[in-house]
């Protein structure tokens, strides 16, 4: 029996501890820190010893703790400047993990996104996006910035580059001081070539990252930012 299909067979009991654990991590409570990091090993363990893989345990767990935001968002919570800090692979629910091909999609996509937003510029310290009063934005990567617009609609956030007449839809969400935009990979495709000069170096590995995920449902491609 292979890998996959070992996950696709493994016992409910350990399965449903680990996605219950892994979700009670995602929910922030700044005084829980040190029980946050213990339940996120015992996701893992618990997953890795249900399938005798540990790679798949720390994927699913990984993942599991990047969902994407359920809670509306107000302008006034996001005004201001956000440093990228790192890519993540958002999913709709702690369910979509229970999937194998989910699952393996997710571990494959984590090297190429990282690989693909550092091609085209997209780092910590070179990159960073400003929401201003009245619906303005700036997004800036390098010695590049572009002009855009948004909208925000629940936990939805639209993005308008104003010259291009380019709208990316893109989830939002607010935890921990942080800011996670997800979006599919064909948005993140749209986003990327916008904002940055050098995303001709980036296509190849954004095609890559397109064919691993543009069939699998429930998993998100974001960007994390911190003030």
């Amino acid at each position: 029996m292979t890998k996959l299909n070992l996950l696709d067979n493994m016992n409910k009991k350990n399965l449903k501890v680990a996605l219950a654990a892994a979700v009670a991590f995602c929910m922030p409570t700044a005084s829980n820190a040190q029980l946050g990091d213990l339940i996120k090993g015992a996701a893992s363990t618990a997953v890795s010893k249900a399938t005798g893989n540990s790679e798949t345990g720390s994927t699913i767990a990984n993942v599991v703790t990047s969902l994407i935001g359920t809670s509306k968002v107000s302008e006034s919570n996001i005004i201001g400047t956000w440093n990228y800090e790192s890519p993540c692979i958002a999913a709709e629910s702690s369910n979509v993990l229970s999937k194998a091909t989910a699952a393996a999609a997710a571990s494959k996509a984590q090297t190429k996104l990282n690989d693909a937003l550092t091609k085209a510029g997209i780092k910590p310290g070179a990159m960073k996006i400003t929401f201003e009063k009245g619906g303005k934005a700036t997004v800036a990567v390098g010695k590049k910035t572009v002009a855009a617009t948004y909208k925000i609609e629940g936990s939805d956030l639209s993005l308008t580059f104003t010259k291009l007449k380019k709208t990316v839809k893109m989830n939002c969400k607010l935890s921990g001081g942080k800011l996670q935009l997800a979006m599919k990979t064909d948005k993140l495709l749209t986003f990327v070539n916008t904002v940055s000069s050098t995303a001709a170096a980036a296509s190849s590995s954004l095609g890559t990252l397109n064919s691993l995920l543009k069939n699998v449902e429930g998993l998100y491609v974001g960007l994390q930012f911190s003030k």
